[in-house]
């Protein structure tokens, strides 16, 4: 029943309480093929292919919509930290998309916009979704145990021998994004999430149990992917998350067992590295995942056991002076034993180490070691930051545009890397959107913070705790990505992002529970609603047809080797879907150069270097197209343009110094030296 004051409020009472809940947790419904997304993109490549997140941007999108349609748009009440952040993420990617006006190569400043477009439909929609503690706890252990299922099923591929030698490149494990480092990531993710979830008695014991050993097997290919970004990044990531869980010393003893039954066979681990790519890595990672597997297995049986042990008790109410003791006391053991892993990493010599680490670091080559990447030195990161200011000098306030790094980068390195971002979240913010960016960014991230603190210190112990866990993958996401190149990777940034949101909506009362007052101006409501609907056909014109293009260049690559011409005739499609790609003009020329189809290829590359002018690629196939034509002229314009904007590349300077000759540098030749050399 309901009551109608004077003012005409209207609010749920009584036995419509029950009611009201059921339709909150129906509402969150849209979260389940939402968190199928983050796992789908952690298993296929992290997301970073286009073809994969632009068709998952317009799902958030049909989400979103059918979400506001059935919640209305009065009851998706936010509260104040996430409304601010939703209004600077959503003035982040006006700005981002703005960015295409003056980017070098508009066409990868749209795809980067699209790509901020799919994060702000997560957060919008699971920022608005009308949570409970209990749906929060069922979405995240869903995640955890989509993640956790793929890292158990890398170890039983390693331990049967299959595909090894594409599982792990160098001696390191790669896969499930293709990507040492954000691999790594997404196990930690996994790791820090899956324990925080195991400590809840709402679960039952095996389920909590499993968790555990799925947490077991996360830290276990994170020693496996070597990656020295996360190794460096740990103790702050672990200090932070320490500070964001709600129950800190249940955590930190429940982290003992995964902990442990990782350490347990962490020589085995390392023993991969060395092997390389002989024949001995088979055996090496076989072993290794073997042993693995039995230390899980050793910690779902003793996580599900001391989980039904603790079900079945009730344990006795510290006072505040024990609990503090006994963090302090876990806190000097936790301390203690990282000490003792570094003294251990670093062969008892940590100063010297870190010297040479930071020597390393300043100098843009890497030196590999035979023994463990961990201690290899050497990184291309200081020339990429370095690149970074200085385009943040030259562009302080709109920036590049919108991954427009790398083709800057190509013209003022120092290495001979050519990465697509400066491998940092910071630095790209302000390399490629500028000051005014970095700061439409940072306000958006300080509140979605503040709206995860607010819910962590308020409501339900539940609720904390869920508040809690939900910032993990964002401390993740933070701390280590200030080191690489995460944002570029859908499978860390959408649960970031995602379960920040989560955390944010949990401070807010769920829609049964607000009141909900008539709009006396309808004027105000026909321009609200008119103002959507222009901005979903612009969500969709800016998505559908850019991801159109990108499957349109996606087939081709699949059919070039038997089909060129029907890939020529894609790509002819490709590039009228998006006017801005350049990938369907570098690709088709490339076809035709290697079909001995010239002017096609000349005419490829010359719509790829109007669209991309500050591309090297383009401008270097142009001139060979024209050199195979006997154009000599036209072609020593091409070279030497693609030299000006790339010095360092040797192909340039053979075919520049080859093209008044009696043999310049032919076109299959060019491409076979390009193959080599990348």
């Amino acid at each position: 029943m309901a009551t109608t004051d004077a003012a005409g409020e209207v609010r749920a009472v009584g036995e419509a309480r029950g009611p009201g809940r059921l339709r909150a947790s129906w509402s969150v419904v849209p979260a389940v093929p939402t968190i199928g997304l983050m796992v789908l993109w952690a298993e296929h490549d992290g997301g970073y292919d286009a073809d994969t997140w632009y068709w998952g941007a317009l799902v958030l999108l049909s989400l979103l919509v059918a979400t506001v349609a059935a919640l209305g748009p009065r009851r998706a009440k936010l509260s104040p930290p996430g409304a601010i952040a939703l209004g600077a993420l959503g003035a982040y990617t006006a700005w981002s998309y703005l960015s295409t006006a003056w980017a070098q190569t508009p066409g990868l400043a749209l795809q980067g916009s699209n790509r901020t477009l799919l994060y702000l439909l997560m957060f919008t929609l699971l920022l608005m979704l009308p949570w409970t503690p209990k749906a929060a706890l069922g979405a995240m252990v869903l995640f955890a145990l989509g993640v956790g299922g793929i890292a158990v099923l890398l170890l039983v591929r390693l331990a049967a021998g299959d595909h090894v030698h594409d599982l792990i490149v160098q001696g390191r494990l790669v896969a499930p994004t293709g990507y040492f480092n954000s691999s790594v990531a997404v196990f930690m993710i996994e790791a820090l999430l899956g324990v925080a979830l195991a400590i809840r008695r709402e679960l039952p014991a095996p389920l909590r149990g499993l968790l555990i050993a799925l947490s077991c097997a996360a830290l276990q290919l994170c020693i496996l992917g070597q990656s020295r970004g996360w190794l460096f990044t740990l103790p702050v990531v672990v200090l932070a998350a320490i500070a964001v869980v709600h129950d800190r010393i249940r955590y930190l003893a429940a982290a003992v067992i995964p902990v442990a039954a990782a350490v347990g066979p962490i020589h085995l681990l390392l023993k991969v590295f060395p092997a390389g790519r002989s024949a001995a890595l088979e055996q090496a990672a076989s072993h290794a995942a073997h042993v693995c597997l039995l230390a899980c297995a050793g910690a779902l049986v003793v996580g599900s056991l001391l989980s039904w042990a603790e079900g079945r008790m009730r344990p006795p109410r510290l006072s505040r002076a024990v609990r503090l003791g006994l963090g302090a006391a876990i806190c000097a053991v936790t301390f203690a034993g990282a000490c003792a892993g570094v003294i251990r990493v670093t062969h008892g010599h940590p100063v010297a180490f870190v010297s040479r680490q930071w020597r390393g670091f300043s100098h843009p080559q890497t030196r590999p070691s035979p023994g463990s990447h961990y201690v290899a030195v050497g990184s291309g990161r200081y020339d990429f930051w370095r690149v970074s200011l200085q385009a943040l000098r030259a562009h302080p306030i709109g920036g590049l545009g919108q991954d427009n790094f790398a083709d800057y980068y190509v013209t003022h390195r120092r290495s001979r890397e050519e990465p697509a971002s400066a491998h940092s979240l910071e630095m790209s913010l302000l390399a490629e959107t500028g000051l005014v960016g970095f700061a439409l960014f940072m306000l958006f991230a300080i509140a979605a913070l503040a709206g995860a603190v607010r819910a962590r210190r308020t409501g339900a112990e539940l609720s904390r705790a869920m508040a809690g866990a939900a910032v993990l993958p964002a401390v993740v996401w933070l701390i280590h990505g200030s080191v690489d190149w995460f944002w570029e990777m859908p499978a860390i940034s959408a649960p970031a992002l995602g379960f920040l949101a989560v955390a944010g909506a949990l401070a807010r009362p769920t829609p049964h529970e607000v009141r909900v007052r008539p709009d006396p101006r309808p004027v105000r409501r026909a321009l609200a609603g008119a103002a959507a609907t222009v901005g979903l056909i612009a969500a969709v014109t800016v998505l559908a047809f850019p991801y159109l293009s990108v499957r349109e260049v996606s087939l081709a690559s699949d059919i070039a080797s038997r089909d060129p011409a029907q890939a020529l005739l894609d790509l002819r499609t490709a590039a009228q879907l998006n006017p801005l790609n350049p990938d369907p003009g570098r690709m088709a020329g490339t076809i035709a150069l290697q079909t001995g189809q010239y002017v096609q290829a000349e005419r490829s590359f010359e719509q790829t270097a109007a669209r991309e002018p500050r591309g090297w690629y383009a401008w270097l196939g142009a001139g060979l197209a024209a050199s195979a034509r006997g154009r000599a002229g036209v072609a020593r314009h091409d070279f030497i343009i693609a030299g000006s904007i790339d010095p360092r590349e040797v192909i340039i300077k053979k075919a520049l110094a080859r093209v008044d000759s009696a043999h310049p540098l032919a076109p299959e030749q060019a491409l076979r030296m390009l193959v080599l050399v990348n």
